[in-house]
C-alpha cells in the first residue's frame, strides 16, 4: 500500500492548480475564521434561511468550521486536494442558498455587502469559486 501522507507534494498538481489551491486555502480559512468573531455571528446568521434546521448561530459555527477544515487542508494537505476541492466545491454549492436568501430579502452586511446591486453581484460570484474547486480537485 502507497504511503498516503497528505502533507506531502503531490506530482501530478499544475502550477495553476497549486496556486488556486493556496489563494482559496487562504479566503476559506480567513472566512471561516471570521465565523467566529463575536461581532460577525449575527450578520453571517441573519442570512441562514428560515428553513435551515437548528438556530442560525450553530449553523455559522458549523459553516466556519466546515471553512477552516476546508483551508488549513488546502493550505497544508497538497495530497489531499482532491478530498479538499471537492469538499470546498460542496460547501459553495451548500451555502448558496443564503446568497439567494440575502438578495431576496434585501439583508445588509453593514459596511460590506449593503445595497441590492452587492448582493445580486455575489450570486454568480460562486460560479468560479465552485469551478476554482474542482479546477484544485482535478486529478
Amino acid at each position: 500500500m502507497e504511503n498516503m501522507n497528505p502533507f506531502k507534494k503531490d506530482p501530478t498538481e499544475t502550477t495553476g492548480q497549486k496556486l488556486t489551491r493556496l489563494g482559496m486555502g487562504a479566503g476559506l480559512t480567513f472566512m471561516g475564521a471570521l465565523h467566529f468573531k463575536k461581532d460577525s455571528v449575527p450578520s453571517f446568521a441573519s442570512i441562514v434561511p428560515p428553513w435551515v434546521p437548528g438556530k442560525p448561530e450553530t449553523t455559522v459555527y458549523a459553516s466556519g468550521v466546515a471553512e477552516l477544515a476546508l483551508g488549513l487542508a488546502m493550505l497544508t494537505a497538497p495530497s489531499a486536494r482532491r478530498a479538499s476541492g471537492l469538499g470546498a466545491a460542496a460547501l459553495f454549492v451548500a451555502v448558496f442558498p443564503a446568497n439567494v436568501y440575502q438578495y431576496t430579502e434585501g439583508i445588509d452586511v453593514p459596511g460590506l455587502i449593503d445595497t441590492d446591486a452587492k448582493r445580486l453581484r455575489r450570486l454568480p460570484m460562486q460560479i468560479p469559486m465552485i469551478a476554482g474547486a474542482l479546477y484544485v480537485a482535478k486529478k
